[in-house]
Parts: structure tokens; C-alpha cells; sequence
């Protein structure tokens, strides 16, 4: 029997009880690969379609398949947040596949990037040939792997399972004699260093691996880990910038980075982040609360440097991303008016939910907006109304205080400052106000 008919058996028996999830917004693709899956020995029976990418996902959990197929832009997400649930669902791991379908050269290399967890990667367009070779090739390689991945895979179960740390160094440090680009090696071989604590040897093990791919996902994720375990967050930053520049956005990493950019003031780089969350699917309440933050701090660090409209732009986007969220139109109105941008902030009352309308945020903004537009009279009026109902803050206090300053009635100022700082006494500073003087910055 000659080799190519002795591959086919073999992958027609792998393949033949496995279940599989085909995952593609293209109904044609998602045929193609069913008919060329099924020519190589997989059961239609055994087979699932998935349009985008919930559907993918609701498939993996209830079915738990051992092969996935799946595009690299689904629709709804993404082909690599898909192998996470994969991962997580199936535990038989050196049983399964996991295989990507791109779309151009550089989703192949962020494919390739993700060494150990894709299996292999088909760059349309492609032929039924192709993608038979392609996956076979990859069975075959889990089935029978190489003394590389051996070795690696014998050094993990030391690392991981036995907690034979020195011994595992061994494997590993062999393992990166058997391979051209030991990237994966030196990752783990960087795992054990750390747990060792020896971390510029794991800092270095990482480094050494990005220089056989700089982009390999392993390393720029271990690096990362490491470098905000020890609080350089300048260099993480840099590390998980790259990350987010090649792999595709989730609202984990996306809101990660959004923090470390606002850490290292790295303002310039927010208005691409936003393009970024723009274009997710499902924003969690953490990755939108993240956004819009970073956008007013990039915004008053704007008006700071004096650059008014290109401010004004990113409150806007703040203001639509926060959905209504009243802290967020609260933090972007407070800024405002410390830019003495009273009509502005006006602008955003407008933008709190009806339902919201008597909470404290809105009439807390409304009273410091009254001040500033319409004087001291009109502000005590309001402020004493809101205080009879049981409305009551930090700000609402310090609005009236100021305002009976600028009345002359330093009697009720006092005495408004006296109540404030016993009601609040984490925030008793910013009570401290006098006739001549401003309010203080929010804290």
C-alpha cells in the first residue's frame, strides 16, 4: 500500500466517530468543507453548522466535538475566541483539532502565531485537495507528533502535573535543540523559570522566543503576565499593544489595554482603541465602562494641551458609548465645567434616561450646571429644594456652598460646609472653600 493511501485510511478511522462543528457565515464554504470532510470519512450525522459565531459557540458546549472548522472573521466574532471555548469545553485536547480558515496572509501568521492551540490554517482561496492535505496533515501530526512536541508535551506533564520543576528545565532546554524555531519550547521553558522566581531568565526565555516570531502568542501573553507582575507597565504595554495590534479584539484584552494606556498616558493611541470596541459585538458593562473612562481622561488631557475640538469629539463618543450610563455623563459634565465649559456640559443633561432623571447624578449635575450658567439665586433655590427632599451629595453641597459665597451669605456657607464635612468626612477637603476662592478639582 503506498503512503498516501495508508494516510487516508488512517485519518478516514480518526475521523470517521469524531463529532465536528463548521463554523462560517458562508453557506457555500460551510458545504464545501461538510463535502470535503465527508470525503475523507466524516459522517454527515456527526456534523454541525454554524452561521456565526453564537451558534458556533452554543454548538461546542452542547456537543463537545472533537474537530472544529471554523473561519477566522465569523460573524458576531472571531475564530480565535472561538478556540478558547474549544479548549475549555473539550478536555481531550490531543484528540482534537482545531483548524482556521483565513482570509489573507496576515490572519495565516497571527494562525501560525498561535502555535499549539491551532492546529492548522487554510488560506482561501482554496482547493478540495488542499484542504484534505491540510487537515489530514494536522491529524496526523496530533496523532503522531514529533519528537519536538513530545518532548514538550513530557516536560509539561513534569512542570504541571508532577511539579518537577528542575526536571521539566531539562526537557524543555532539549526540546529547543529539535526544533528550527523552538518559540513554544522556550515559552514553557520561561513557565518554569518564573515559578522558580528567576524572572529575567524567564523575561529572557520570552524575548528569545518572539525573536523566532515576533508575534508568537505564547510568549507576548507570558511576557505580559510577568512584566505586570512586577508593575513595569510601561513595557507591558507594549507588549499587549502588539497583542491587541495582531489578534483579534475581545473586551478582556480591549479593556486591558484601555487601563494600561490611561497608566503609561499613552492618550494618543485611545482614539484607535475605540475604533477597535466599535467594532466588537458584545461589550460588556466592564469594556464599556473602561471606554468611555479612557475617553474623557484622553479628552481632558485634550483640553489641557488646548485642543478644545478634538476634545469635544471624544466626550461625544464617550457620551454615545455610555448608553446612558449616568456616572459616565456625570464624569464627562464634572470635566467640563472645570474647563469652564458650561454649554457643553448643558448638552448632556439631555442624555440621561427619562427613568434617571430624579437620581442624584442627573440633579447633581443639573444644580452644578445652574450655578454656572445661572448664578448664585437660582442655584440656592434649587440646591435647598433638593436637600428638603432628601436629595443630597457631595457636589450638591459644595454647588450651594459656593453659590451662598457668591450670595454673601457666609452664615449658610458655613454652615452647609459644617453639615457636608459631617456627612462626608472622606471628602472634607473639598468643602474647604471661601468667598474668594473657586471650588476645588472634584477628587
Amino acid at each position: 500500500m503506498d503512503q498516501k493511501k495508508k494516510t487516508e485510511e488512517l485519518f478516514a478511522q480518526y475521523i470517521a466517530t469524531k463529532k465536528i462543528v463548521i463554523a462560517d457565515s458562508s453557506g457555500a464554504a460551510r458545504a464545501g468543507l461538510a463535502k470535503a470532510l465527508g470525503g475523507l470519512g466524516a459522517k454527515t450525522q456527526n456534523m454541525v453548522m454554524a452561521a456565526n459565531y453564537d451558534v458556533a459557540i452554543e454548538a461546542i458546549k452542547s456537543i463537545r466535538p472533537h474537530v472544529v472548522v471554523c473561519d477566522f472573521d465569523i460573524k458576531g466574532g472571531n475564530g480565535l475566541d472561538l478556540l478558547q471555548e474549544q479548549r475549555k469545553e473539550n478536555q481531550e485536547l490531543d484528540q482534537s483539532l482545531f483548524v482556521l480558515v483565513t482570509g489573507n496572509t496576515s490572519q495565516s501568521a497571527v494562525a501560525q502565531a498561535a502555535e499549539e492551540d491551532v492546529d492548522t490554517f487554510i488560506l482561501k482561496p482554496y482547493t478540495i485537495e488542499v484542504l484534505r492535505q491540510s487537515i489530514m496533515q494536522a491529524a496526523l501530526t496530533k496523532l503522531y507528533p514529533s519528537d519536538y512536541m513530545k518532548k514538550i508535551k513530557e516536560g509539561k506533564k513534569l512542570l504541571f502535573e508532577d511539579q518537577k520543576i528542575d526536571a521539566a528545565i531539562t526537557i524543555f532546554e532539549e526540546a529547543t535543540k529539535l526544533d528550527a524555531k523552538p518559540a513554544l519550547a522556550l515559552y514553557y521553558h520561561a513557565q518554569a523559570k518564573q515559578i522558580k522566581e528567576a524572572m529575567e531568565e524567564a523575561e529572557g526565555d520570552y524575548q528569545k522566543g518572539l525573536s523566532f516570531n515576533k508575534i508568537h502568542y505564547k510568549c507576548l501573553v507570558g511576557l505580559f503576565d510577568l512584566l505586570m507582575e512586577q508593575k513595569n507597565y510601561t513595557k507591558a504595554y507594549a507588549v499587549v499593544k502588539k497583542v491587541a495590534q495582531y489578534f483579534p479584539a475581545n473586551p478582556q484584552r480591549l479593556a486591558t489595554v484601555l487601563r494600561l494606556a490611561i497608566m503609561t498616558g499613552s492618550y494618543e493611541d485611545i482614539e484607535r482603541y475605540y475604533q477597535a470596541f466599535t467594532g466588537i459585538d458584545q461589550r460588556n458593562d466592564m469594556l464599556i465602562r473602561y471606554v468611555c473612562a479612557a475617553l474623557v481622561v484622553c479628552g481632558k488631557y485634550y483640553l489641557k494641551q488646548k485642543h478644545g475640538r478634538r476634545a469635544l469629539e471624544l466626550f461625544e463618543k464617550a457620551g454615545i458609548a455610555s448608553a446612558g450610563r449616568p456616572r459616565v455623563l456625570r464624569e464627562i459634565i464634572s470635566t467640563l465645567l472645570e474647563f469652564d465649559l458650561a454649554s457643553e456640559a448643558q448638552k448632556y443633561l439631555s442624555r440621561f434616561p427619562r427613568q434617571t432623571a430624579d437620581d442624584v447624578d442627573f440633579h447633581a449635575c443639573d444644580l452644578m450646571i445652574t450655578l454656572n450658567l445661572s448664578g448664585p439665586s437660582v442655584t440656592i433655590e434649587k440646591g435647598r429644594k433638593l436637600l428638603s427632599q432628601g436629595t443630597e451629595d457631595p457636589d450638591i453641597y459644595r454647588s450651594l456652598i459656593q453659590a451662598s459665597f457668591q450670595a454673601n451669605l457666609i452664615d449658610a456657607a458655613q454652615s452647609l460646609i459644617q453639615t457636608a464635612k459631617q456627612k462626608y468626612p472622606k471628602q472634607e477637603s473639598r468643602f474647604d472653600l471661601k468667598p474668594s476662592e473657586p471650588p476645588k478639582e472634584n477628587a
